[in-house]
């Protein structure tokens, strides 16, 4: 059976037929407009229907595609409670590809009441172009889900369950289905890259799979502690999915070491209405204060470490007080420092004679971080457009080495072969251990947690220590409502703009007039979601960043007018 042929049977199913006009009916959603980004589709959960059926079928043209699991991660990350969303999930844990995002997007925005004969054309116009020189035949559907603790996200589980039940009724062919239930976004990236390398169809304990595969190291890391100069961790967990798996491992913990006493706080995620309310990492980083059920004065106490997870565990960010109670922010820049730091302090300079160990940030990047990477550790800096799914990819193509994080917390580092090839080579048994730390597939903020630590505790600083290896410049992000986003174009890694007309132009003279000391730069990037535009500025003062950003908004108006 040809792969066009296999999926003309799924479309004349009853179920299918079915599905498509009670969606195609909802009033909710008949003028939306649907939009796959680097993180999916994410929106109120009321009208994400579509998107979730869009969602399954190119999960289906993908496992066709690849002939390896696909999973399908059912979250909306650090969005309020009322959100949700969907994403792919690639068989070596990768996210969708660029290239097959306008097809999801083509999918879902072809569901319109009366035109089931057009959606079905669309679609199979959409798989004869995307399944190029592949074929169905002989090979096994294999696909996994997981959520996270949304009150909406059971449902949307529960309807995967019965599109690919209702798939395999159709057309009777094999389809391997697992449902991991509530995970870490994460933790389902891990486990899909788990099922390709193993090439096993069984489900796998994710608990056993997962906390061996990283926390075992982190135990290693501990038990060779003489002694730490903290005394207790306190974890964030958004009210999110992240409490349900450190409750997991804090058990595991508490059995095995006394080194750091572990707490958890907000975990309440039984009550959907917390999610991501006054906590987690977006909230800090936000706000630049302590979220919700922190103490001031243990947050002031150097012995104790401060952390926030956001609502699916894939970003961190960590915090302090200083003495004067003043809110000390280590974001994703100096995370991504630290990393580089710790990886140039622990090796012989020869061992990177003809190795390239580099960091990738964002136009969000503290302009400082950047400078305190090029100045002071003397490493290379990238430069990508937002997303993670960029930013792992110029890591994997420009460095052996390529740490990346976003600002918001989000990264990892990756290795290519010929670093780990030298580093069995080579008598470095503490960078080893530390390497098996890195969560590669995916930003994952339990293994950067780990990582963090490690690296603190192995240099022996506390966090106010490393908030104090450079100073950030004032800086501020401003969101404009704007009549229509896709006026706004942009290039150099979103940097600048080339559309509207002359806007970037008014950018550039607005920094010039309030650049006196060479540290102003602002730009203007859509976003992707919303018809909104968000203005980055920094400056050498707080006063001279607010001015910079007035001055923009009134160019933006003016453009839009």
């Amino acid at each position: 059976m040809s792969q066009i042929t296999y999926l003309k049977s799924i479309l004349c199913s009853d179920f299918l037929r079915d599905t498509y006009d009670s969606l195609a009916s909802n009033p909710v959603t008949e003028h939306e407009k649907f939009v796959y980004g680097t993180s999916g589709f994410r929106m109120h959960n009321e009208k994400l229907d579509i998107p979730l059926f869009a969602t399954c079928l190119i999960t289906l043209l993908r496992s066709i595609y690849c002939n390896e699991f696909i999973g399908i991660m059912i979250t909306a990350s650090h969005n309020p409670p009322q959100d949700n969303g969907f994403k792919t999930v690639e068989p070596k844990g990768e996210m969708l590809p660029q290239s097959w995002e306008k097809y999801v997007t083509s999918i879902a925005n072809s569901v319109k009441k009366g035109k089931f004969d057009e959606f079905i054309a669309n679609f199979l116009n959409v798989a004869t172009e995307a399944l190029k020189e592949t074929t169905v035949e002989g090979k096994e559907l294999k696909i996994i889900i997981g959520r996270d603790t949304r009150q909406s996200s059971e449902r949307f589980s529960s309807f995967c369950t019965k599109f690919f039940n209702n798939i395999l009724t159709a057309t009777h062919e094999k389809i391997k289905f697992i449902d991991y239930g509530v995970v870490t976004t994460p933790q389902l990236h891990f486990i899909v890259r788990k099922h390709t390398i193993k090439q096993q169809t069984d489900k796998f304990d994710i608990l056993n799979e997962y906390f061996n595969e990283f926390f075992q190291p982190f135990l290693e890391v501990m038990s060779n502690l003489k002694s730490s100069r903290f005394k207790k961790l306190y974890i964030d967990c958004a009210n999110g999915v992240g409490a349900v798996q450190l409750e997991k491992l804090k058990e595991i913990y508490s059995k095995k070491t006394k080194q750091i006493e572990i707490e958890l706080i907000n975990t309440d995620y039984d009550d959907y209405s917390k999610l991501n309310v006054d906590c987690g990492a977006d909230f800090v980083k936000t706000n630049q204060r302590l979220p919700a059920n922190v103490n001031e004065t243990l947050a002031m106490d150097g012995e104790n470490l401060f952390c926030s997870l956001d609502g699916d565990a894939d970003r961190i960010i960590f915090y302090a007080l200083d003495a004067n109670a003043n809110f000390c922010l280590l974001d994703g820049d100096r995370m991504a420092t630290l990393i580089g730091e710790y990886f140039m302090e622990k090796t012989p300079k020869s061992f990177w004679n003809d190795l390239k160990l580099g960091i990738v940030q964002t136009a969000y990047a503290n302009g400082n971080s950047t400078s305190y990477i090029t100045d002071e550790l003397k490493l290379d800096v990238k430069c990508a457009k937002t997303g993670v799914k960029n930013l792992h990819h110029d890591a994997v193509e420009n460095f052996d080495v390529g740490i990346y994080f976003e600002a918001n917390g989000h990264g990892t580092v990756v290795f290519n072969d010929l670093f780990m090839n030298k580093l069995k080579e080579s008598n470095l048994p503490e960078l080893s251990l530390f390497v098996s730390l890195i969560n590669q597939a995916v930003g994952d903020a339990i293994t950067d947690m780990f990582v963090i630590i490690a690296i603190l505790l192995n240099l022996d600083i506390d966090a106010k220590t490393w908030f104090s290896k450079y100073k950030d410049l004032p800086n501020r992000l401003v969101k404009c409502v704007v009549p229509d986003r896709s006026q706004f174009e942009t290039f150099d890694y979103e940097r600048r703009l080339a559309k509207p007309a002359g806007l970037q132009d008014a950018i550039n003279h607005i920094v010039s007039v309030n650049n006196a000391l060479h540290k102003t730069r602002s730009f203007v990037r859509a976003s992707g979601t919303e018809d909104v535009v968000r203005i980055y500025a920094e400056s050498h003062s707080v006063e001279s960043v607010e001015v910079v950003v007035q001055d923009v908004l009134k160019a933006i108006k003016a453009a839009t007018a």
